[in-house]
């Protein structure tokens, strides 16, 4: 179930992120699929066994450095990347920013609506869910991919660098620990809580949303599964899943409003 979203997706990841509610997606869901699409670590990076990088820096030179040969990155984005570099692999909020309302122009400059952006608690955006209905389907095709060529070329990156800095400080490479460390820092699970009941409580979510009985919550669950523990965590308080989406999920609360491309 649990990729490390780290690893290239590209932008098939950008899409299953970017969803389509018109073409039989629920209301509300996860998965692991990434959003952030990024590429995968250095060789440098996979030396460190259990780090992405050995720090944000390396991590920042790797992304400027690296070369997308099917969506070249905008020029916009490459100067965002080498400000991070200067700043010691820091995205600053400004750039981060700037890289989301460059995604929403790329698409009006292509004749879009601009999609109305979820924002989480501390900041993190999201990408919506698209909706479908009243175009035709070659119409729905062309806006997703428009929308992967809008995300990749200006946003995709400095995302990607700025969901590390608020989601995996430590830069680790195992995802689950990476969420589950954010859950501790943001408050919403106490220092107990582990990777294995992240786990548990991850699976039994998915298989209640697989049920169709999106009603259904891993606290509302019997502690069963996580025997050493009752506690659960509520994967739609918005604190919990900012972390989650921090770190490459692709999420829908039911908050968000959905994207129709030509209004």
């Amino acid at each position: 179930m649990m990729g490390n979203p780290r690893v290239v997706a590209g932008a098939v990841a950008v899409m299953l992120a970017l969803g389509c509610s018109a073409c039989g997606a629920g209301g509300g869901g996860g998965s692991s699929s990434s959003g952030s699409g990024s590429p995968s670590a250095s060789s440098s990076s996979q030396d460190e066994g259990q780090k992405i990088a050995s720090s944000l820096e390396e991590r920042a030179k790797f992304l400027l450095d690296y070369k997308d040969k099917e969506y070249p990155r905008s020029d916009e984005e490459t100067a965002m990347l080498q400000r991070a570099v200067d700043n010691g692999g820091v995205v600053s909020r400004a750039d981060y920013e700037a890289a989301w309302n460059n995604y929403k122009q790329c698409l009006v400059d292509k004749g879009y609506v601009a999609p109305q952006l979820y924002k989480y608690p501390h900041g993190l955006y999201d990408l919506p869910s698209t909706n479908s209905n009243g175009i035709t389907q070659e119409q729905g095709e062309k806006a997703q991919a428009d929308a992967v060529y809008c995300y990749s070329t200006y946003t995709m990156q400095v995302n990607d660098q700025y969901s590390l800095q608020f989601g995996n400080e430590t830069l680790t490479s195992d995802n689950d620990q990476a969420i589950v460390d954010c859950l501790h820092k943001q408050g919403v699970a106490p220092a107990s809580y582990t990777k294995e009941q992240f786990k548990n409580d991850a699976e039994e979510w998915e298989d209640s949303l697989a049920s169709g009985d999106d009603s259904a919550s891993p606290q509302d669950a019997s502690a069963s599964a996580n025997e050493e523990s009752a506690y659960h965590i509520d994967f739609d308080d918005p604190n919990a899943s900012e972390c989650l989406v921090a770190n490459g999920w692709s999420y829908d609360n039911g908050l968000k409003t959905e994207w129709r491309p030509l209004g």
